[in-house]
């Protein structure tokens, strides 16, 4: 195989990996879903660091002992994602502790913080969001799908251009 296929091939498998990748971030802000990178082994052996877990809101009347779920504040953008360890339906709060530590949070946490409840997760994917920052964000998608078409637009251009001039051989080194 010739320098140019093989960087044609890379550049292809890049190309659609990026749009799935889009496509499965799309596909999950359209269901309500949001993702949320884990950043620390808190939760380790269930979750570890890395990865993203795709979390729905859902009532505080649904939520039960052992369910695990993201909570924060959209304010200060500050989340985790912990397992239920303790709940008062009188007071409307939750207990949480990470299963990989010992003792339970130091506060319990009011129902109004509780982001929702871990649909699944994905290993690996969340060191992406980590890096490209908040990418589950609609600017960031715009962004990130705007980069994958283009590259895949390129990609026919150059292809389309080699074939009319006659370069499409696959012979040359």
């Amino acid at each position: 195989m010739s320098k140019l296929r093989l960087k044609n091939v890379l550049f292809n498998v890049l190309a659609i990996v990026t749009v799935l990748v889009v496509g499965f971030v799309i596909f999950n802000i359209a269901s309500g879903m949001k993702g949320y990178a884990v950043t620390s082994d808190s939760m380790a052996d269930t979750l570890k660091k890395g990865d993203i877990v795709f979390s729905k809101k859902v009532s505080f009347e649904e939520l039960e002992i052992g369910d695990i779920v993201t909570v924060g504040s959209d304010e200060t953008k500050e989340y985790f994602t912990h397992r239920i360890v303790g709940i008062d339906k009188d007071k409307k709060t939750i207990t949480t502790r990470g299963d990989n530590n010992h003792e339970n949070d130091p506060m319990d946490t009011p129902s109004e913080r509780i982001v929702g409840k871990m649909r699944y997760s994905v290993p690996l994917l969340g060191f992406i969001t980590i890096a490209f920052g908040k990418i589950s964000q609609p600017v960031g998608l715009i962004i990130l799908a705007g980069v994958a078409i283009a590259l895949i637009v390129i990609n026919i251009i150059l292809t389309s251009i080699k074939k009319k001039n006659g370069g499409g051989s696959d012979e040359q080194n």
